[in-house]
Parts: C-alpha cells; sequence; structure tokens
C-alpha cells in the first residue's frame, strides 16, 4: 500500500491508495465537520472515464455553441434544458470559450478550432472594460489558451495583445497602500474576495511575456496582490476568508465582510477555498516563490482535511447538514488546482503524488454518472453545482464547474494516468 499524506508533509497520513485499476481508498482517520456525499467505493479516474466525459461535452458545447457568439452560456438549475445566458460582460463570459479550446486541444478538430475563435472573438473588446476585476476569467482563460493552441500567428497577436490590454486595466484597481487590487465594494466598503487569486497571476504571467519596465510593473502588481491574499486571507489552520474589507485611504485591514459562505467570519466558503487552492498553485507555477508554495500546501492541506478523498463537500466546509446543497465545482476547481501544483512541483518529492492520487480520486467521482448529466437534458455537463447558497440554494449546472471539470481531466491525462485505471 501506498500512503498518501497531504501536501509538503503538513500533516500524518490521511488516506491509503491501493495502486492499479480503480485504487480503492479509506477515509481519513480524523472525523471531519465537513458534510460530504462519497461513493460507495472511491476509485482514481480512468482513461475510459475521460473519453465519456469528452464524449459528453462534445454533445452538450455542440448544442450550446448553436446560439450566436456573444450570448454566453452561464448556468441552468437541475430541472432546465436551456441555458440561462450573458453577454460579454458577465464574470463567467469566458469560461465556455475555454471548454471550447480545451476540446480543440483534445481533439485537433478544426470545429472546434473555429468555435473556440467565434466564442473568443467577442471578449477581446472586454480587455478594455474596467467595469469588472474579473477580467482573468473573462479574457484571461479564452486567450491563454489561444495562445497556446492558435495555430495562426496573426490570431495569436491578437490574443496576446488583448491579454496585455486586460492585465493593464486589471491594474488600474491597484491600490499600493491597501497593497491589493481592487474587487468591488461590499456595502460601501472596499472590499477584495478571495475568487481575485484567479485573476492577479494573468498580471505576472503578461508581465513576464512583454518584459520591460512595463512587464516588470505589471508583474510586481500581480505578485504583491497575492502576497496580501496570503496574508490576510488564510487563517493559521489553512482556512480561508471569502470578503475583507480595507480602508483605501491607510491599507489598513478593516475585517472580514458577509459574502458567499455560511459565516464571514469563522465558517469556509467551499469555492473560495478552491479558488486559492488553485489560485496560490497557478503564482507559484509563475513565480517559484515558496510564501506561494506555502500558501497552496497550507490551503490545500486544510481541504484535505476536511473532504474525504473522491467525496463532495457541502457548499460551505463548516456545513455538517446532510441535506445541505453540495457544490461539484468546488471540487473540480481543486482537482485542476492540485493537478497545476503537483506539476509545478518536483514530482521526486512524495507531496507531489501525493497531490495527483487526491486529485485523480476526486476525478474518478465527479466523471461518474452520478455526477454528470449523461441521463439529463441539463444543458451542462457536472451535476449538483451552486451559485451563491445564502440567496439560491438550488443545485445546477454552471459554466465554470464544467470548464474546470475539463482542464482537471485533461491536466491528469497529460500527465499520465495510472495504468491499471485504463
Amino acid at each position: 500500500m501506498i500512503a498518501v499524506r497531504g501536501a509538503i508533509g503538513l500533516a500524518a497520513t490521511l488516506l491509503m491508495v491501493v495502486p492499479g485499476a480503480g485504487a480503492a481508498m479509506a477515509q481519513p482517520v480524523d472525523r471531519v465537520a465537513t458534510a460530504v456525499s462519497c461513493p460507495a467505493t472511491v476509485a482514481e479516474v480512468t482513461p475510459a472515464q475521460v473519453a465519456s466525459v469528452f464524449m459528453l461535452a462534445s454533445r452538450k458545447l455542440s448544442a450550446a455553441a448553436r446560439a450566436e457568439p456573444g450570448s454566453y452560456p452561464f448556468g441552468a438549475l437541475g430541472g432546465a434544458s436551456d441555458y440561462q445566458r450573458t453577454g460579454p460582460t458577465g464574470w463567467t463570459s469566458g469560461f465556455f470559450p475555454g471548454e471550447l479550446w480545451l476540446m480543440f486541444e483534445r481533439t485537433k478538430q478544426a470545429r472546434w478550432l473555429d468555435q473556440a475563435r467565434a466564442w473568443t472573438t467577442p471578449l477581446l473588446p472586454m480587455a478594455n472594460y474596467r467595469g469588472s476585476h474579473d477580467l482573468g476569467f473573462m479574457v484571461g482563460i479564452p486567450t491563454s489558451l489561444g495562445l497556446a493552441l492558435e495555430p495562426g500567428r496573426a490570431t495569436r497577436a491578437a490574443y496576446a495583445g488583448a491579454q496585455a490590454r486586460a492585465a493593464r486595466t486589471l491594474a488600474r484597481r491597484w491600490n499600493g497602500r491597501v497593497r491589493a487590487i481592487k474587487s468591488a465594494d461590499y456595502g460601501n466598503r472596499w472590499g477584495v474576495i478571495v475568487d481575485s487569486a484567479m485573476n492577479a497571476p494573468m498580471l505576472v504571467e503578461v508581465g513576464d511575456r512583454l518584459q520591460g519596465s512595463a512587464g516588470a510593473r505589471l508583474r510586481s502588481i500581480g505578485i504583491a496582490h497575492m502576497r496580501t491574499l496570503a496574508r490576510d486571507f488564510i487563517r493559521p489552520d489553512g482556512s480561508t476568508y471569502h470578503r475583507i474589507s480595507y480602508d483605501p485611504r491607510t491599507g489598513r485591514r478593516l475585517g472580514p465582510i458577509p459574502g458567499q459562505g455560511y459565516d464571514p467570519r469563522t465558517s469556509t466558503w467551499a469555492r473560495g477555498q478552491a479558488w486559492a487552492i488553485a489560485g496560490f498553485a497557478w503564482a507559484y507555477e509563475r513565480t517559484g516563490d515558496p510564501q506561494f508554495l506555502d500558501a497552496a500546501t497550507r490551503t490545500a492541506q486544510f481541504w484535505m482535511d476536511h473532504v474525504p478523498a473522491g467525496c463532495v463537500p457541502a457548499w460551505d466546509l463548516a456545513i455538517d447538514n446532510p441535506r445541505a446543497p453540495r457544490d461539484s465545482s468546488a471540487l473540480a476547481i481543486v482537482a485542476s488546482g492540485l493537478l497545476r501544483l503537483a506539476d509545478a512541483m518536483d514530482d521526486r518529492q512524495p507531496a507531489s503524488q501525493d497531490l495527483r492520487a487526491y486529485a485523480r480520486a476526486a476525478l474518478g467521482t465527479l466523471a461518474s454518472p452520478a455526477w454528470t448529466t449523461a441521463s439529463s437534458a441539463n444543458p451542462g455537463i457536472l451535476r449538483r453545482q451552486t451559485l451563491s447558497v445564502p440567496a439560491d440554494p438550488r443545485e445546477g449546472t454552471y459554466v465554470w464547474g464544467d470548464y474546470y471539470l475539463l482542464d482537471a481531466l485533461t491536466r491528469a491525462q497529460l500527465a499520465g494516468l495510472p495504468a491499471g485505471g485504463a
């Protein structure tokens, strides 16, 4: 048996893995206070499951793409057969074209390239949009994938230019006293949210590409913002706050404010914890900064201490109610983040293999028929996601969970799934 420890040896053994087809995993020894849904047998994702999910995605995405590009899928409640949609200014607008780029990456089929281009193009002007701090989601995701996968030089140049403009636009929200990029005003309070961990690293990525003084400034802002998140948003036990307010004139931290979690001071919104894990993993990948490695592993450790391998948590990690809404999107984001972190680490470190094993177990559950829409008319892919439970507890499918599921499955396959899982 292979011991799977948490991240970087920060805790004792959490669970055990039996290698081979359908590697079964036992529950952690310690009792957890989070309501979770677990399969009867936890198993690592297999290549057959990956292929099945991408076949499902092909069907669902093809149907959704019949609409006019620019009307972006957002989500659909469990019993719905049609998407709610947004315009290009919606914070989720970049996820659907991101899914199309992932389909092209997998299949190399011209039809997916054509669709990815068509749905990315209306987002390029959003690089100058000052009404949202989520430009990393809206512009960064499709343009980053486009830069990696687009065969046309002129189109790649257009994507690079849009991403650079988006980074400069986002940098206009920088406050040097707070040392953070403003997310928004929340109840008339200058605020930052943990979700911003998924936007600030775009400034580092663009800064590295631009070089020179302009690039150095963007890079320094992105790094400083992530350091502020690491300092102020992570509690001593590795859990995270969702929203924190600051005095923009002095930079003084005023404290947590209500957000999407159960309690702004003491509980941990599941998707917020996932954003932190994935965001700090991305920041570490871009910079090699040990502070970001520490932040990624501490937040990952808290997650793994509360969510047994292969299980899907309630929408808040402090909720211990078996009837509470689940958020499968949070687990998909965590799987993507852990695989990114493992890729950024030295594979000779046992912890990198531990992170991969946890992520593959998560994907083994999420790729199963119980968690996908294979038997449903719902237009999305991943079932039982939540939007904002305090406002609406109903579950459904949403484009961010679908995107990160496909992203994580792609990362898992590129890293090489266990031979016994075929």
